[in-house]
């Protein structure tokens, strides 16, 4: 009977061992399995949503949000990690600003990324292209041709005037580039333009809604994503932005013409709507420069990865990015023009997921 209680004794402990070591094992298990996944949250406009990539998104309405947009393809390649995907086509600085106020605190506690591209609907590049394109008769025609109450010399100059007063830059009478002041476009930013002060209020909000801690290194990240190059060198003649002669006949300011007419920019343009864009990068990375400088060692910078193929002025053409598509009557555009193709947001994709590689490693 003695060595009967011995035994049973025995096993008891090894029972309450066997217990003890497998409790912890259980309990983790569980707390990993109910453990939510971290929040990716993707705000920006049109760049951001995938405009022009249809079909959209079931419930994105205007927003016109893509399954082949960056952000999709971002959480696609991170794997452990619930989207939410606020980005919405047309979107402006403060409208992306009220998509960061949309959200629940609870979700930016629980974010892991965020990603942002903003600026473009401040200029508006839409209004831009709007303003200032015309026809021509070939690649190489140096009269250009407006779209009555579309489009005209004048509405082009005006509308650059206004994005280029933006960026804090000016019109050049003289060379019809666009100047802009040294300090607006090095660090350390001691003059930021209007859109630089847009872009530092609306970084920070995001940074502050994530937690940010200044000079600490980890934690939630917010990655910028750069605009792409849109315009290759418009050449000597004029920057034809369609490979393919409007599908009808359009009345002009000059009456009218019989021969193919090509959606194009003038020569001016063309270079202005190229250093606008150009300055709007340069702006973009100054800003994320400076926030860094500040502490905010939580934010970088994706740019572009080389290789993206701005529009070929001479064929409209790019692998990267639409050109002009036009309506079915040749007055309008479509949404989805100068906007990245597939292979565009896959390259927007890559930038991203390579700045949160470098950033958190």
């Amino acid at each position: 009977m003695t060595n009967k209680n011995a035994i049973f004794t025995g096993w008891t402990i090894v029972l309450a061992l066997v217990l003890t070591i497998l409790a912890p094992v259980n309990v983790g298990a569980q707390a990993i399995k109910s453990s939510p996944r971290p929040y990716y949250v993707a705000l920006g406009d049109s760049y951001s949503s995938g405009e022009g990539l249809a079909p959209f998104l079931a419930g994105s309405g205007s927003c016109d949000r893509s399954p082949e947009a960056y952000p999709e393809l971002v959480a696609h390649r991170l794997g452990n990690v619930t989207l939410r995907f606020s980005a919405c086509s047309g979107a402006t600085i403060a409208q992306i600003s009220d998509q960061v106020a949309s959200l629940a605190p609870k979700e930016f506690r629980r974010t892991a990324l965020t990603t942002v591209m903003a600026g473009g609907d401040d200029l508006p590049f839409a209004g831009l292209i709007r303003a200032c394109i015309g026809a021509v008769t070939s690649a190489t025609s140096q009269t250009i041709e407006y779209l009555p109450s579309v489009s005209s010399a004048t509405l082009c100059a005006s509308t650059i005037s206004g994005a280029a007063n933006l960026l804090g830059a000016s019109i050049n009478p003289v060379t019809s580039g666009v100047t802009i002041p040294v300090s607006a476009l090095t660090f350390p930013l001691t003059q930021p333009s209007t859109i630089e002060s847009r872009l530092i209020a609306l970084y920070s909000r995001i940074l502050h809604a994530e937690g940010a801690v200044r000079h600490r290194a980890t934690g939630p990240q917010l990655i910028v994503v750069q605009y792409p190059t849109l315009l290759g060198s418009p050449g000597s003649g004029a920057c034809q932005l369609s490979s393919t002669p409007l599908p009808l006949p359009i009345p002009t300011t000059s009456g009218g013409s019989t021969a193919p007419l090509y959606p194009a920019f003038t020569n001016a343009s063309s270079f202005e709507l190229a250093d606008l864009n150009s300055y709007l990068q340069i702006e973009t990375s100054v800003v994320v420069e400076r926030l860094r400088s500040e502490g905010y060692l939580d934010v970088s910078l994706a740019p572009l990865e080389s290789g993206f193929a701005p529009l070929d002025c001479t064929t409209g053409t790019s692998p990267d990015l639409n050109g002009l598509l036009l309506s079915s009557a040749g007055t309008t555009t479509q949404s989805g023009s100068f906007h990245p193709s597939a292979s565009g947001q896959a390259m927007l994709a890559a930038s991203a997921v390579a700045a949160w590689r470098s950033a958190t490693r």
